[in-house]
C-alpha cells in the first residue's frame, strides 16, 4: 500500500543543507523508492496552525519503505548533518489504493 511522508522542514544553514545532505539524502530516497511529490515554502493555512518552513511530501511503496529510508543506517550520517542545520516535524502514513 503506498505510503507519504510529510514534513515540515525549517532550514537554519540553507548551504551546508543543500551542500552536505539534500544530494546524499536524495540518492538514498530513491533507492528504497521514495519520489518526491511536492516540495514549498508557499502554502496557505485555511484552518489551524501548521508550522513555518518547507512543507515536503513524498510517497513510497510501503510504510516500512519510508521508515527504512529515514531510520536507517545508510540515512543516519545525513540525518546527523541535518538535525545541526534545521529541525522538522515528521509523520509517515498509509495512504489509500484507489480502485481500478
Amino acid at each position: 500500500m503506498p505510503s507519504y511522508m510529510l514534513t515540515f522542514l525549517r532550514v537554519e544553514d540553507a548551504e551546508t543543507h543543500a551542500r552536505d545532505y539534500l544530494p546524499e539524502a536524495h540518492a538514498i530516497l530513491l533507492k528504497y523508492g521514495g519520489k518526491p511529490l511536492a516540495v514549498t515554502e508557499d502554502f496557505e493555512v485555511i484552518e489551524g496552525n501548521l508550522p513555518k518552513g518547507r512543507l515536503i511530501l513524498m510517497e513510497f511503496p510501503s510504510k516500512e519503505a519510508a521508515k527504512d529510508y529515514y531510520l536507517g543506517p545508510e540515512h543516519r550520517p545525513y540525518k546527523e548533518i541535518l538535525d545541526k542545520v534545521a529541525s522538522c516535524d515528521l509523520a509517515i502514513f498509509e495512504g489509500v489504493t484507489a480502485p481500478n
